[in-house]
């Protein structure tokens, strides 16, 4: 459904013009340069319509719906119950999938600003986009440290493989203090992705719900980590 209706916003805004009246748009752009930056840019917004927030949102919630039906299919969930039981990555492909989806980052800021330039999105004055090219790409590379440091930290002394939604029999004080740690990330995550799904940021969106799926699985490794280590004591030593 949700799809669906990304998809309906998306189309619906292809039928949008960008500005209420093209000619007075024309005469604005003509005369940018003896008018402040702030009046052009205040005058400019009130001749735009709603074609481009719809595209944002209706590509964006396309976007999330697909990379949630296609994650869906991979993982061969066709009920409730095979989702429930879903099971995590193990530790090698946790590192070697977060640093490859991390790095789709690269093209999509490229995207992500031409696409905008080749729309319209920017003043005529506007600088080139290569200055936030140049600061993001280096940015999201050097993040790729606590990344990994952050992975690493998180998975010591895990058993992985495990379940993705698994439930600790007893809740020790550790225990919390993972739930609280992996939920707090989680919830950053998420608000990070209704910015991405309303901005329409086409790489941001999988790239963030992969991550979701990465979080997931890291608290489900310290989760599990006591239970199955009391499991095997009980096989060894029935």
């Amino acid at each position: 459904m949700t799809l669906l209706i990304g998809l309906g916003l998306f189309s619906y805004s292809l039928t949008l013009p960008y500005y209420k009246g093209q000619r007075s748009a024309d005469d604005l752009v003509g005369k940018y340069y003896d008018i402040e930056k702030s009046d052009y840019n205040k005058k400019e917004a009130e001749r735009r319509t709603s074609k481009v927030i719809l595209m944002d949102l209706g590509s964006g919630l396309a976007i999330a719906s697909a990379t949630i039906l296609l994650f869906l299919i991979f993982t061969k969930v066709k009920t409730f119950n095979d989702f429930k039981n879903n099971r995590t990555p193990t530790k090698t492909a946790i590192f070697i999938s977060a640093n490859i989806v991390w790095l789709l980052l690269l093209p999509g800021t490229y995207w992500y600003y031409v696409f905008r330039g080749v729309r319209g999105d920017y003043p005529p004055f506007g600088n080139s986009i290569g200055i936030p090219l140049m600061t993001q790409i280096p940015f999201y590379l050097l993040l790729l440290v606590p990344l990994n440091i952050f992975i690493l930290l998180t998975t010591i002394k895990t058993n992985l493989p495990t379940k993705l939604f698994i439930t600790p029999d007893q809740y020790s004080r550790t225990k919390i203090f993972w739930e609280i740690f992996f939920w707090f990330w989680l919830l950053i995550n998420l608000l990070f992705l209704v910015g991405f799904v309303a901005d329409g940021d086409h790489f941001s969106i999988p790239v963030s719900l992969f991550f979701t799926y990465i979080l997931l699985a890291l608290r489900a490794g310290q989760m599990s980590r006591d239970e199955q280590t009391i499991l095997a004591e009980k096989v060894q030593h029935p």
